[in-house]
């Protein structure tokens, strides 16, 4: 068979071919539809990518918050319980609280207002030698002068005794209470105490208030 017999049986085969069933358009429209899927499918599997991500961040941290607060909870507790173990304190292991059985309170040897300061317990056994609190603080009310001025007695008594004197313009004025004799200069008042003790006012040396021992001893001798 020659060349020109073939070409014309292809020619004819041609001819005797179905029309196609779809054209340029038809390519053109199933592309974009194609392409528009796989957009769709892209951005799809992204979002999912995202919120997971977003989730598990959030459970994350609600997981690490939940067990840092467990673990701080826990530590409170044990410190708690460790604190309470190293350092128990029961009325048992208390230190016991020590009585002497004497009293250490100073509010009696506190020194009153225009007191002298002597307490009582020295003016008992120092007699003429020292200041009687009591006795100078009445002294002094009758002479209108302050208690602290008061001075020991220029003579000798004895040390159950209870003196003052006070030094005003050049005269001395002397208060003495005993429950023993005693020899009192010329011009002393005696009178008795209420508690039967016995009370010498005198005076020595010139001052205004010479010579009125028995308006003191007068007004002291009730108060001892």
């Amino acid at each position: 068979m020659d060349e020109r017999k073939l070409a014309d049986l292809f020619r004819e085969a041609a001819h005797e071919a179905p029309p196609a069933s779809f054209d340029a358009g038809d390519v053109r429209t199933a592309s974009r539809k194609a392409t528009l899927r796989r957009r769709n499918s892209i951005a799809a599997g992204t979002t999912l990518v995202v919120v997971l991500g977003l989730g598990g961040v959030v459970a994350a941290n609600g997981w690490m918050s939940d067990n840092g607060t467990n673990t701080m909870n826990s530590a409170g507790s044990g410190q708690n319980r460790d604190d309470g173990a190293q350092s128990p304190m029961t009325a048992l292991e208390a230190p016991p609280t020590v009585f002497s059985g004497k009293s250490e309170s100073t509010q009696g040897d506190a020194q009153a207002p225009g007191s002298t300061g002597l307490t009582t317990g020295e003016s008992t056994v120092q007699g003429c030698a020292g200041v009687d609190r009591e006795l100078a603080d009445a002294l002094a009310v009758e002479l209108s002068v302050s208690p602290s001025e008061a001075v020991p007695p220029d003579l000798s008594c004895s040390t159950d005794s209870r003196a003052a004197a006070f030094k005003i313009d050049g005269l001395t004025i002397t208060a003495i209470v005993t429950p023993k004799p005693f020899e009192a200069p010329a011009g002393a008042e005696k009178l008795r105490t209420t508690a039967g003790q016995d009370l010498y006012v005198f005076t020595q040396g010139d001052g205004e208030l010479k010579g009125q021992a028995k308006r003191f001893a007068d007004a002291l001798a009730p108060k001892f």
